[in-house]
């Protein structure tokens, strides 16, 4: 994961670096500037994982672009652009290139995870993958537009602080524009088994081409069935793998991420913690997080904890984050007796998870400087199970959630694993409850309901909330409109 940053202006172009300072967990190597007449662009990478996220900048010296992500389809890119390319090969470098021969048009046939910015003699841009996996916000200081990775990036900078919304790109002389959203990949199925056997093809291509050459990998290992299948998957292609899952005593996500790892034979390694240590650590979590949405902070806690026992052993770690949205893995999903609410439901959980869940996934990462990869979000996958239709999502007469994944790995892990019924992060580590109880002996009935009504007119939904939403408002003040912090909607 690497962090970003860029003015457009040829004024306080060393805002640049102040910005870079403000979001330096992002990386570990130092931080490279390149200045332009009109503008200015910055970067940090993790250097454990020979990230180059730029700037990477024209033989003229006049254009430049930084990226914080990976694109995974170079080759098209290659056969799309006609520019000659001998300067290297990195993702960073393609962009810049088919950027000089095709401008915009190029980026909705980019697929990967990324966010980035163009500086060019007389355009800038800015772009965000589809599902906007790697995160990206803006805002003016004095009138010049000023972007980077992370809202702390611009406290104190800009006024006020916007995401910028996947799947669009923003030509600064035009506008924002939308690319082409993901579509069903045409391809024929002719049955939920062979759903299922396609599926676990597409998820086990993504695992591999994600592994990064050279370096430690490791799993988040919550023992539930999506990270259970990304560990088992990843365990295959490496010789050594290492696993963390974190929880209160007797948390139910130990013990299946126990069974996990030692049917996969992994290096494993837990957190165990108490409510002492959630409150150590819930003020960090919610700063790096940059949310106040009660079930995302109380998952982040333990999503906190565990990537900070990562950071002790690997440089980068898979999470299962996904698979719940593209296969119908929550549980009110289930009430659903129409395919066409439950294919629409699947629509709003994916579109959601830009600012909620992928937040979480990002933030805990890169608080500690480890990257991150979510190999369910991967293009191919995504597209293949938008085809998958939706009553074999949920299937047979025990109306079994995500039965495409299950199936297509049963003979991979341990059946009670494969068939266990879906428990959300917070639930699964613990975390949830007890800190809802906590709050419940910290704020009484008449200071919730004095204090539960926002600037905005939206209501927190609970004491746990308005306790987050205090230490939130703490760090960030006014600089993010509420109406842009993500809120899950089905808890």
């Amino acid at each position: 994961m690497s962090g970003i940053a860029g003015i457009l202006s040829p004024n306080n172009q060393q805002i640049v670096s102040i910005i870079l300072n403000n979001i330096t967990h992002r990386g570990t190597s130092s931080p490279k500037i390149w200045k332009s007449p009109k503008a200015a662009l910055g970067a940090i990478g993790l250097s454990s994982l020979n990230e180059e996220p730029g700037p990477v900048i024209t033989r003229n010296g006049k254009q430049a672009v930084v990226m914080d992500g990976s694109i995974g389809n170079q080759h098209l890119l290659y056969m799309v652009s006609e520019f000659n390319n001998d300067s290297g090969d990195t993702g960073t470098d393609r962009v810049l290139h088919d950027y000089t021969a095709h401008v915009a048009n190029i980026f909705g046939l980019i697929h990967g995870k990324y966010a980035l910015a163009i500086a060019g003699e007389n355009q800038f841009i800015l772009a965000r993958d589809h599902l906007g996996i790697q995160p990206l916000y803006y805002g003016f200081h004095d009138g010049a537009l000023c972007f980077t990775s992370e809202i702390k990036g611009l406290l104190g900078i800009v006024n006020e602080v916007h995401e910028f919304p996947p799947g669009h790109f923003m030509l600064s002389d035009k506008g924002i524009y939308p690319y082409k959203p993901y579509t069903p990949k045409p391809v024929q199925i002719d049955g939920p088994v062979d759903s299922s056997e396609i599926f676990a093809n597409h998820l086990r291509s993504s695992v591999r081409k994600a592994i990064p050459k050279g370096a430690a990998v490791g799993v988040w290992l919550s023992g539930g069935v999506d990270s259970s299948v990304i560990a088992a998957l990843a365990r295959s292609f490496v010789d050594r793998l290492y696993t963390f899952s974190a929880g209160v005593e007797g948390a139910p996500d130990l013990e299946y991420a126990k069974k996990v790892a030692q049917h996969i034979d992994s290096e494993h390694h837990e957190r165990i913690y108490n409510l002492a240590e959630m409150l150590d650590v819930l003020e960090k979590t919610i700063y790096h997080l940059e949310s106040f949405d009660a079930p995302l902070v109380n998952s982040a806690v333990s999503n906190y904890l565990v990537s900070e026992l990562a950071a002790d052993h690997v440089p980068f770690v898979f999470s299962g984050e996904g698979g719940d949205e593209l296969l119908a893995g929550y549980t009110y999903q289930k009430t659903y007796n129409i395919n066409v609410q439950l294919t629409l439901s699947i629509q709003e959980t994916i579109a959601a998870l830009h600012n909620t869940a992928l937040q979480r996934v990002d933030r805990s990462a890169t608080a500690h400087s480890i990257g991150v990869d979510t190999p369910f979000l991967d293009s191919d996958v995504v597209r293949y199970s938008l085809a998958i239709p939706s009553h074999w999502k949920i299937h047979g007469s025990d109306m079994v959630d995500k039965w495409p994944l299950r199936n297509g790995f049963a003979d991979i892990l341990p059946e009670e694993v494969v068939w266990r019924n879906k428990s959300k992060f917070w639930e699964g580590s613990g975390t949830g409850a007890i800190l809802a109880k906590h709050a419940e002996g910290e704020i009484s009935d008449q200071e919730f309901n004095r204090y539960r009504t926002l600037e905005n007119g939206s209501n927190l939904r609970s004491k746990e909330e308005l306790m987050y939403y205090r230490i939130f408002k703490q760090y960030f003040k006014d600089s993010i409109p509420l109406n842009e912090v993500g809120r899950t909607q089905h808890i």
